[in-house]
């Protein structure tokens, strides 16, 4: 309960961060992994989060706007010779990797400046 927890908050982080700027994904995802939580894989666990917090914009985004969101889907997918469910996948793999990229660079960082105890470096 504790870890579902825990992960739901980060999925509300990212998808309260994403609200202001898209670049506060990486943001988000740096501290994160500055902060090397209590998890087997914390870069995957941002990567999921993230992905989930950008694919709820979308369905509220989807719902709000009527159809302009997928008038825009099909019309881009058109000129990127993608599907739309192919531009949407897309969309959500983006901050997916921007988040596991920036949780396991910090995540370095941080054993680097200060190595956890046990560690033999």
């Amino acid at each position: 309960m504790k870890k579902a927890t825990g992960f739901l908050a980060l999925v509300l982080a990212f998808f309260l961060a994403t609200w202001l700027v898209w670049w506060a994904v990486p943001a988000v995802a740096l501290l994160w992994g500055g902060l090397r939580p209590a998890v087997k894989r914390p870069a995957f666990a941002a990567a999921v989060a993230a992905g989930a917090a950008w694919a709820m914009w979308l369905v509220v985004d989807g719902f709000a706007g009527g159809s302009a969101l997928t008038t825009l889907a099909t019309r881009l997918g058109g000129v990127l010779s993608l599907p739309a469910y192919g531009l949407f996948a897309l969309t959500v793999i983006f901050p997916a990797l921007l988040a596991w990229s920036a949780t396991a660079l910090a995540g370095g960082i941080a054993d680097v400046f200060s190595p956890r105890s046990g560690d033999t470096r």
